[in-house]
């Protein structure tokens, strides 16, 4: 018996170290798109009428947690807001079936709730940006790039919305005033 336990240990040190297979090579799996990186998506025509009709019953839904939202400030208050609305759906039970009856369900809405803002921000600060270059003629060099250097770094974070994306919310603008309640 001795004899035999002997040996199984030595066949299994033999497999464990000689005969082991070699480890496959690990294959990177890439990663799923974060929040923030899915706000810079294309945003399609159909996509934002959806979005545009399902907006009220969303509003009307979130209302109550809306009050109870953190107020954000700050250069990171859009991607804090977006990870605030992004659970709503947990948090309002009926949400889903909401927006459903509207036409869109929430995997789909928050994603097009995050690019329509971000697409809106990109075209205030493009008009911005245009309306301050003309504001600044006639002050001193100085002055100007002062203020334009603070306006650019503003700027960078709305340089990567696809410009799609900014000519569908240049269409739509007046239905998206309408509903964001915009003046």
């Amino acid at each position: 018996m001795r004899k035999f336990m002997n040996l199984s240990i030595l066949f299994g040190l033999l497999l464990l170290f000689c005969g082991a297979p070699e480890e496959s090579p690990k294959v990177e799996v890439e990663k799923p798109e974060t929040e923030v990186e899915l706000y810079y998506g294309t945003l399609t025509e159909a996509e934002l009428q959806r979005f545009i009709k399902a907006l009220p019953a969303f509003k009307e839904a979130a209302a109550e947690i809306d009050k109870e939202m953190e107020l954000l400030e700050g250069p990171d208050a859009f991607k804090s807001m977006m990870g605030q609305y992004s659970t709503l759906n947990k948090q309002i039970p009926e949400l889903d079936a909401k927006l459903r009856a509207a036409g869109m369900s929430w995997e789909e809405f928050w994603p097009a709730l995050g690019k329509t803002y971000m697409a809106l921000a990109a075209v205030f600060m493009d008009s911005m940006m245009v309306q301050m270059k003309e504001q600044m003629k006639g002050q001193s060099e100085e002055t100007v790039k002062e203020v334009m250097k603070g306006m650019e770094e503003s700027h960078q974070v709305y340089e990567a919305v696809p410009q799609i994306n900014k000519d569908l919310v240049k269409k739509y603008m007046i239905e998206l005033q309408r509903v964001f309640e915009m003046e």
